[in-house]
């Protein structure tokens, strides 16, 4: 069964890689084809395994054709819209911005209607309190979904269209009326009524998140700042509900049931066993709607509904094949969790316990509790690589203490204090106290977590580790133990550097409407500018620079260079600072950025592994403000020469002119203010001479840069131009 769960996964993964969606008469021919070949191949050994793979496939594809979110007829941006819409979904409110997640029924403009079903997120700055099922006609601006266009960037659209959204956007001013109530959303409607009463019998604070996640699966009120902490810590996974929880809460519910059934005379004639499972499942069914009925949580009820069955029917099956059972059955219902990197950190762990359990059968309470802890963190290390998210170096310790404080205090004592809250509310307020200095502790020991050198996420490091993972918890038998830690250090010895002396790459991130350069040279590594961080909390430098420094095996900046203050450049510096360290911040305004930094003077220069490094910018910009206060920041080595001139203005380029002129031709410009009119005065643009200029802009920005008129005139000076992102 393990096998035809693989490949059958396979097939799944192999839709998932496609780049466009097969016509249906195709995947109802494959489907034909698979079911034709489990009749003929049936009691085969040679090739019973294709079958399940062109299955996974066919039911992978059959479920995106069924669920692509519907496409407007109309193309929708820069337009105002008059739309009616339903509230579906719990909103999210911060700083004074309302996210949520509603269902378009009608849109009009100019005379013209449409009518359907369109899913949208909608952002809302000042709104009332909405709640769930409201009906809603207000103005609206919409643009199809985009996500980052790096390699490592977290794929948002890609997210949003898993939940059938295909647009995002905000609430704009005109109309506003509230209409009536919809009849939909009624689980979503029953969680809002929690959340509201847990938020009245509970004080604001750390500890009031956390209850808020762990009831009802709301994780609006972990910020930035507490998602760090949980990362630096590795207890994220406590506040996703999943197998954690749904196991407990079956294993208490199911426990006490059955210990009260044996006392009972009914007892006799219906089995204690049957009336605990059965309980035990409801409960927990329960408790992952309340939840919200995550992917996680689906996941976990679904590994509980197999062990219920097999319960239920007095049937044997081995461990692996239940595993594998549940993993198809996962990936029927759900076959777009396999990109969700849930799926992989909840099924390998479930794999790594599997595996390890006849490496400490007989061993000791304590040894067997610090293998499992080891081993999974072990088997997760690949995949966190894989999905550039940063390894906890606290994890064990921390979950060694946490996961059994969780499983036999803390969740036990807010459900019972969940259960009394229609009486007192004491008891949760004193299991608010306990989360509050839960957190606190968190807080301490995420201060002493340390970075250590990780490989880079490629594909090759990343099969390498899975192989010294697969090495270190193969059979006793197997004898691959040593072979597998010898190679897991090998991959975390230091490289030699694949850039020579004078070679240095650079790399311009898409970051939206801002700008963000990433400079390395043989042994160093510079940024210049940082993109922007948001009213609501998001930032680029956790959504999209660390991730990319990560994946690249980067752990230090040897130097930040902030072209001015303006939040585009400057904007998600502190939130850069707090993710890795840093050597030295220099900053063209340093009295408008959070962290300290000194000023770039003009003709300071510096030469790292061979690359030259000088700010060119003329000296009286440091008395400037704003845009012509710019750090330009030009670089020279043997692979060629780069100018960064952040925001810099016309008046900048013309001072620049004489000593461009004396370096020209250019390799790589990045082109001012983002391609503005404002910048890439013409004389400027021919005295450069750039063979290449990049715009790094947003997508479908509302200032429509780059503007035509510049892109022509770096296009008359023979320069091959590139827009970030690409449209």
């Amino acid at each position: 069964m393990p096998g035809k769960a693989g490949f059958f996964l396979l097939g799944c993964w192999w839709l998932q890689r496609a780049a466009v969606l097969p016509a249906r008469d195709i995947v109802a021919l494959v489907a034909g084809v698979a079911l034709l070949l489990a009749v003929v191949l049936r009691g085969r050994t040679g090739l019973a395994w294709l079958p399940w793979a062109l299955a996974g496939w066919s039911i992978a594809a059959t479920h995106a054709l069924v669920m692509w979110p519907p496409a407007l007829p109309w193309p929708v941006e820069r337009a105002d819209w008059q739309a009616e819409w339903v509230v579906e979904r719990l909103p999210v409110v911060r700083q004074g911005i309302t996210r949520l997640v509603v269902r378009i029924d009608r849109l009009e403009r100019q005379g013209e209607t449409m009518h359907g079903e369109w899913r949208v997120r909608l952002s809302w700055r000042g709104a009332p309190s909405l709640k769930v099922g409201q009906r809603w006609r207000t103005t609206v601006r919409l643009r199809p979904v985009h996500g980052y266009r790096n390699a490592s960037s977290w794929d948002y659209a890609g997210w949003l269209y898993r939940q059938g959204i295909r647009y995002r956007g905000y609430v704009s001013r005109g109309e506003r009326q509230l209409l009536d109530e919809d009849a939909c959303c009624w689980l979503e409607r029953l969680r809002q009524g929690w959340r509201d009463a847990l938020l009245a019998h509970t004080r604001e604070g750390a500890g009031q998140a956390l209850l808020l996640a762990l009831t009802l699966g709301d994780r609006s009120g972990i910020g930035n700042t507490m998602r760090q902490v949980l990362q630096r810590t590795g207890t994220s996974h406590l506040l996703a509900i999943s197998g954690l929880h749904i196991g407990l809460i079956a294993a208490l519910a199911g426990g006490l049931a059955g210990w009260t059934w044996r006392r009972t005379p009914a007892c006799r004639r219906i089995p204690a066993r049957l009336v605990a499972v059965s309980l035990g499942l409801g409960c927990a069914t329960f408790y992952a709607f309340a939840s919200g009925f995550g992917v996680p949580a689906r996941r976990a009820l679904l590994m509980l509904a197999v062990t219920a069955w097999l319960l239920w029917r007095r049937e044997r099956m081995t461990l692996p094949d239940a595993f594998s059972v549940v993993l198809i059955l996962v990936l029927a219902t759900e076959p777009t969790t396999l990109l969700d990197a849930g799926f992989w950190l909840s099924f390998v762990a479930v794999a790594a316990i599997l595996a390890l359990l006849p490496h400490l059968r007989g061993r000791p309470v304590w040894q067997q509790w610090l293998g499992v802890q080891l081993g999974i963190t072990l088997a997760l290390y690949p995949v966190l690589l894989a999905f550039d998210m940063p390894p906890a170096a606290l994890s064990v310790p921390v979950n060694l203490l946490l996961v059994p404080l969780f499983s036999l205090l803390l969740m036990p004592a807010l459900l019972l204090s969940l259960a009394l809250s229609g009486w007192t509310d004491l008891p949760l307020l004193g299991v608010q106290t306990l989360f509050d200095w839960l957190w606190a502790a968190l807080q301490q020991a995420a201060a002493l977590a340390t970075t250590f050198p990780r490989p880079p996420g490629d594909p090759a490091t990343i099969a390498l580790l899975s192989l010294a993972a697969l090495a270190l918890l193969a059979p006793p038998g197997w004898r691959l133990r040593w072979p597998g830690l010898l190679l897991l250090l090998a991959l975390h010895l230091p490289r030699v550097p694949d850039l020579a002396s004078g070679d240095f790459e650079i790399h311009v991130l898409d970051v939206g409407q801002g700008l963000s350069v990433v400079v390395r040279t043989a042994g160093h590594r510079l940024i210049y500018d940082t993109g922007p961080a948001y009213p609501g909390g998001f930032n680029v430098a956790d959504a999209v620079i660390l991730p990319w420094l990560r994946h690249h095996g980067v752990t230090a900046i040897d130097r930040l260079v902030l072209s001015h203050g303006d939040r585009d450049h400057a904007g998600a510096a502190a939130a850069l600072a707090r993710g890795i360290r840093i050597g030295e911040v220099l900053d063209g305004e340093p009295h408008r950025v959070s962290i300290p930094a000194r000023r770039c003077t003009a003709g300071e220069h510096w030469t790292w592994d061979g690359v030259r490094f000088r700010f060119v910018q003329p000296p009286w910009a440091a008395r400037r403000r704003g845009n012509n206060a710019s750090c330009v920041l030009a670089i020279e080595g043997r692979g060629g020469r780069v100018l960064l001139t952040g925001d810099a203005e016309t008046a900048v380029e013309r001072a620049l002119l004489p000593w461009v002129r004396s370096r020209s031709p250019f390799d790589l410009v990045v082109a001012g203010h983002h391609g503005s009119t404002t910048s890439s005065l013409d004389a400027f643009v021919k005295a450069v001479a750039a063979r290449n200029v990049v715009y790094a802009t947003g997508y479908r920005n509302r200032y429509r840069f780059p503007r035509p008129e510049v892109d022509r005139r770096w296009a008359a000076a023979a320069c091959t131009s590139v827009s970030m992102p690409m449209p």
